[in-house]
Order: C-alpha cells, then sequence, then structure tokens
C-alpha cells in the first residue's frame, strides 16, 4: 500500500512539472504571432469593422496571465474623415493565475496608453458610431444571459498594482450642426483598488485647451461589488471655472439602486464658463452682467421611482432660493415642493428690447395646432412658491404667495396674492384639461391699490390717479385668443377713489371758460380732471363686453359711459353722457345737480373709434323738459366771462360788450 502511494505522488509531482513546464516553455516556443490574422478576423467579425494589430503580440500564462500588443487599429466605414474609429498605442495587462482559484483577483498591471476615439456625425444625420458590433443579436439571447449569470460569484478580494488609461484622445466632430470639440491628454488612475479600501481616483482631461479634472475616493466595495453600501467623496473642476463636490452614498448599485447624497457647486460664472468653452451664451440680457454669478447645493436621497430633496440652495446673481420637494413618483410625475425666493429683477434677465418691424400673420400661422393634454393630466402636483420682492417691466411687488395644485388634469392656484403699490391683490384660478379644450376660471380682488405709481413704472403712462378697489370673476375655454374672445363670460366692477383722469382737465373747462375761448395763455401745468369717484361695473357674455352705467363723479361734472363692446368683431357700440353743472361745489359734493347733457356716441372698431354727437337724444331731452332752466348757468358763466377777470382794465369797452353778447347764443 504504502509503496502504491508513493507511485501515485510520483505521477502526481510529474503532472505538476509537466504542467509547469507547460505554460512556463509553450509561450517560448510557440510563435503566438501566426494567430494574429485570427484574432484580427474575429474582432472584425464581432464589432463589424476592419481590424489591424500593427505591432507585437505576446502572451504569458504562468504566473501571471498576461496579454500585451500595441498599434491596435478599429476601422470607420467608408465616407467619414478618419480610417480609424479607435487607436490604441499599446495595451497590457497581468493577471495572477493561483489566487482566481480561489476567487481572488490580483492584477499586476492594467495600462492602456494612447488610446484615440474619433466620433463623427455626418450632415445627413448618420454617425461612425452606429452599427458598431454587426447585426443585433436575438431577443433571447440576452435572457439566457440573464440565467446563466444569476449564480452566486462572491470575490474574496481584488488587489491592483496600477490601474491606469494614460493620454487619451477624443475627437468629436458633428458636420451636421457644425461642431468640433477636442478632449486631449485624457488620463484615468486608481490607486489602491481593493475590496476592503477606499479606492482613489484621479482623472483628468484637457477640452478645447481648458482643464478638467475629477479627483476623490470612492469604496470601499465590499466583498460583493455592487452590493450594500458604496461611499462616494468626489471632487470636480472644469475649465478653471466650476468646482462641484459630491459626497454621499450609493446603495445596492448594480441591484436596487438607492442613494443618499450631497452636492454642492461653488459660485461660479456661466458666461466665463461658455467663454472657456468657446462657445456663445444661449441666452441675450438686458444687463450683460446678469447670470455672472450662479451656486448651488442640494442634498438628495431616494431611489430609481423617487426622490426627496431637503437643504436646496441656489444663489442667481445677488437673489436667493431656499427649496425642498418630495418627488413621489417620477411617472407620472407626484411632486411636492416648496421654495422661497428672496429678491429677484426680472428685467435684468429680460432680452434686451429691439425695435422690430410689424410683420403680417399669415393666416395659416395664425391657426394654433392641437395641444395634447393627456401629459398634463396625469400629473399631480402640490406647490408652494413665495418670493420677497419682484421687480418686473420696471414695476415692483411684494410678499408673493403661491399654492398650486393639480391632480387629474384640474390645476388650482390657491391663493395667489401679493401686497401691490399700497394695497393687496387676491386672486383664485383653476384650469381644467380634462377634456380636449381647457377651462379656466379666474376670481381676482384688489383693495387699496395705488393706480397712478403703478401705472407709472408698469406702463410708463400718466394718465390715471386714486386708489383702486376690483372684483372681478371671469371664465374662459379654449388655447387660441380666437376661441378665448367667443368664450369669454363673466362680471365684476372696478372702483377708483379720489383720484383724476390726467391729461384732460374737464372741470376747468366750465371753471376757466375765458382759457376755453382762447382769451388767456395755455396753463403750464398739465391738465388734469379730478374726481371723487370712477365706478365701472360690467358684464361679460361670449365675448360681448357690457357696462349698464360707467360713472365719474367730479367737480363742475358728471360722466356716464353706457354701452357695449365686442371682443370678436371688434365692433364699439357705445354712449358717454357729459353733465356739466352749475354748482362750483368741490369733491365729496352730494346736492342735487343740474346742468347741460351733450351725449356723444362712439361707433367703429377698436382701431378705428368713431365719435359723434348724440343730437337724437339731445333734441329727446329738450322736448320732454329733462333739461333744467339755465338761469343758474347763465349766472355761473357770466361770473367766468367777467371781463374784469379775463382782461386788463385798460381794454376797450368793445370787448367787454362783445363777451357778453355770446352768453345769449348759447344754445341750452
Amino acid at each position: 500500500m504504502g509503496k502504491l502511494l508513493k507511485i501515485l505522488l510520483f505521477l502526481l509531482g510529474g503532472m505538476v512539472v509537466l504542467v509547469v513546464a507547460a505554460v512556463l516553455i509553450v509561450p517560448k516556443i510557440i510563435d503566438v504571432q501566426q494567430y494574429k490574422p485570427m484574432i484580427e478576423e474575429k474582432v472584425a467579425e464581432v464589432t463589424g469593422r476592419t481590424v489591424s494589430l500593427g505591432g507585437d503580440l505576446n502572451l504569458s500564462l504562468f504566473p501571471w496571465v498576461g496579454i500585451e500588443f500595441s498599434d491596435f487599429q478599429l476601422g470607420n466605414p467608408k465616407g467619414y474623415g478618419s480610417e480609424s474609429f479607435v487607436k490604441v498605442k499599446s495595451f497590457e495587462a497581468h493577471v495572477k493565475v493561483m489566487p482566481l482559484l480561489s476567487k481572488e483577483v490580483q492584477v499586476d498591471s492594467f495600462v492602456l496608453d494612447s488610446p484615440q476615439i474619433y466620433l463623427e456625425r455626418r450632415k445627413d444625420g448618420s454617425a461612425n458610431w452606429e452599427g458598431l458590433g454587426g447585426a443585433d443579436k436575438k431577443a433571447e439571447e440576452p435572457e439566457a444571459k440573464k440565467t446563466e449569470s444569476g449564480g452566486d460569484f462572491a470575490l474574496k478580494s481584488i488587489e491592483v498594482g496600477e490601474f491606469a488609461i494614460l493620454n487619451g484622445t477624443v475627437t468629436f466632430i458633428d458636420k451636421q450642426n457644425g461642431i468640433t470639440k477636442d478632449i486631449k491628454g485624457l488620463t484615468l488612475k486608481l490607486k489602491d483598488v481593493s475590496l476592503d479600501r477606499p479606492i482613489a481616483l484621479e482623472f483628468s482631461a484637457v477640452l478645447d485647451g481648458n482643464a478638467l479634472g475629477l479627483a476623490g475616493q470612492f469604496g470601499p466595495l465590499g466583498k460583493k461589488p455592487g452590493q450594500g453600501s458604496l461611499p462616494l467623496d468626489l471632487t470636480l473642476s472644469a475649465l478653471g471655472q466650476l468646482e462641484a463636490k459630491l459626497s454621499g452614498k450609493l446603495n445596492n448599485p448594480a441591484t436596487d439602486l438607492s442613494y443618499d447624497l450631497t452636492l454642492d457647486v461653488a459660485k461660479f460664472s456661466p458666461r466665463k464658463l461658455m467663454e472657456a468653452l468657446q462657445m456663445s451664451f444661449p441666452v441675450e440680457t438686458s444687463d450683460p452682467a446678469a447670470l455672472s454669478a450662479v451656486a448651488l447645493g442640494v442634498k438628495v436621497a431616494g431611489g430609481l421611482n423617487s426622490v426627496a430633496i431637503s437643504n436646496g440652495k441656489i444663489v442667481l446673481d445677488s437673489s436667493n432660493i431656499d427649496f425642498k420637494g418630495d418627488v413621489k413618483a417620477f411617472a407620472p410625475l407626484n411632486l411636492v415642493f416648496e421654495g422661497n425666493l428672496d429678491a429677484i429683477n426680472l428685467d435684468k434677465y429680460m432680452p434686451p428690447k429691439k425695435e422690430q418691424a410689424q410683420e403680417t400673420v399669415k393666416k395659416e400661422d395664425a391657426q394654433a395646432k392641437a395641444i395634447d393634454y393627456a401629459p398634463l393630466r396625469k400629473l399631480k402636483l402640490d406647490t408652494t412658491f413665495t418670493v420677497g420682492t419682484l421687480m418686473v417691466q420696471g414695476g415692483k411687488v411684494e410678499n408673493i404667495q403661491m399654492h398650486l395644485t393639480a391632480d387629474k388634469g384640474v390645476f388650482n392656484l390657491t391663493p395667489f396674492s401679493m401686497d401691490l403699490y399700497g394695497g393687496k391683490f387676491n386672486s383664485t384660478a383653476s384650469l381644467n384639461v380634462q377634456g380636449n379644450s381647457p377651462v379656466t376660471a379666474v376670481d381676482l380682488k384688489t383693495a387699496a391699490v395705488q393706480v397712478g405709481p403703478m401705472l407709472k413704472d408698469f406702463a410708463k403712462k400718466d394718465m390715471l390717479e386714486g386708489t383702486l378697489e376690483s372684483n372681478v370673476a371671469i371664465t374662459l375655454k379654449g388655447d387660441s385668443a380666437e376661441m378665448i374672445k367667443k368664450t369669454l363670460n363673466g362680471n365684476g366692477q372696478l372702483l377708483f377713489k379720489d383720484g383724476a383722469i390726467v391729461g384732460i382737465d374737464l372741470a376747468g373747462m366750465v371753471r376757466n371758460v375765458q382759457a376755453s375761448f382762447g382769451l388767456t395763455e395755455n396753463p403750464t401745468a398739465k391738465p388734469r380732471t379730478d374726481f371723487a369717484e370712477l365706478r365701472a361695473p360690467f358684464t361679460l357674455k361670449n365675448g360681448l363686453f357690457n357696462t349698464p352705467e360707467t360713472a365719474m363723479l367730479s367737480p363742475l361734472i358728471r360722466v356716464t359711459v353706457a354701452g357695449s363692446a365686442d371682443l370678436v368683431s371688434e365692433v364699439l357700440d357705445m354712449k358717454v353722457k357729459p353733465k356739466f353743472v352749475a354748482t362750483l361745489k368741490g369733491q365729496g359734493d352730494t346736492e342735487q345737480h343740474s346742468g347741460l347733457l351733450v351725449p356723444v356716441l362712439v361707433k367703429g372698431t377698436f382701431s378705428s373709434p368713431e365719435f359723434s354727437p348724440d343730437l337724437e337724444s339731445l333734441l329727446k331731452s329738450q322736448l320732454e323738459g329733462e333739461l333744467p332752466k339755465t338761469e343758474d348757468l347763465k349766472k355761473a358763466l357770466e361770473e367766468e366771462l367777467n371781463p374784469e377777470k379775463i382782461l386788463p382794465k385798460t381794454d376797450s369797452d368793445s370787448v367787454e360788450k362783445a363777451i357778453k353778447g355770446l352768453i345769449p347764443k348759447l344754445s341750452f
């Protein structure tokens, strides 16, 4: 028995010697260069491209399984600017054999030297990376591979001495869009690669002459890479302008990915970044210094289907935004969001004003394409946003509050409020897109809003003063201007108190008759018509605006306006009744007034209104005795036309007689 055991041990030892001799001697006596054509043929078959190995091919089996080659080229299809899709100056990799039996990976080196990649998109849209790999394989094959790879292959350890990609080059040419980009000096190094220690990462490249870098560490990978927690701590630097830090961890990245990450982007200038990229800035702003300072900080935690956003901060020039949110689902989007903006001047970010020739809108261009509202019906939103101070179009509003919700195609803005020029603006609105045409409803109220400063700031107009109280409710349907005008319905009232119409002095025309007759110099002050109250009630029915009686109460004058304006046909049909009174009391006078009605008809269209006296109404008033006696008016006018007021005492009596002669000739 002992003799037999010795024989077996001898045979086993001899086999080991033969195996060792084989792995040591075979690579020395077998010319592996003769297999290069076969390797080139197989790679070409897999990739569908021409392949060449111009340099030596070296193979080792023990104690390291190693492969080395040089001057590798993978060709481009015909018609592209470079013959080669990929070039590699040299490649070497060495893996130790025996530790593999114990599920331990020991890599002496993995070095890819001077790889060159050429990417091109032609003017017809085709690209040289398309079709790489030949014909698509059967759909069943991935399933089979998935089944085969389902076993448990847990590594005990990984040790890599050197892992590097050195001096790489990527050229990208997009002839369709006229873009050319070059990445040079591309270098990637991994240090201290193992399963149980953090792996140091260094990446650098030069993009169009500007440096890019990524440095930091990740890991440890753990005994089962892709499972468990993977810590990250990386810093990106780009073009000498941008620096961003990403820290946190990924959980189960190979199976059920989740993450808890913090992103901090230091303040940078988007303008300088685009300049470094040799690209024009994508937007034109009124203020050339706008978008010169941007920063971002945010924490995100979640998975593939949801994410929680917290500690969000955005710096936009001199503005600061704080935000947080919860994306409960991405498809369809289910978002809860809160944000606060301290102050912003939107005028800085608006396009500069340019004088453009008025263009005629073609009929076919005016017909809007049908809008698909199906994606909006799937949204679910609950968002709140506040703004401390907002400047736009030269005006300023404060303390903006917005709460927008959406569910099953119904959007509600409740409330939308702000402080507006000494007063309050409050509104609620809803948008229903459950049908093919959206239905909108808006209710708005204002209280104690100072109209004068608001118009001067927003409209650059000095035409109306006073405080505004309003209550308006309207509904509309459709998404085109024509449809909206046809379906506009609602009612409301605008009330202006203690104000003035600037540019017209109706009361002065009565008080200062001598000026009206051209007997004095024109006043230097801007004319105005003061009023105690201007009330404008209205209704809207299918685009027809109607006011039963818009009334203005003012010293010496009362004006009422009644009629309609068709928003669809843009036709006017209104009547203006001014009433000049004899008494000269000021605003707030509540006594019964008498005077002369001079009705005016307003016809025509919005663009070409026509004005004419309503002689028929004037005649009816006279026949029915509605006009008052003229004694009071004559007395007032006689006082106003007193020659002692309007003429120097040295003027002749003939002028006095001429003026007095005007009074009996006036038709009352």
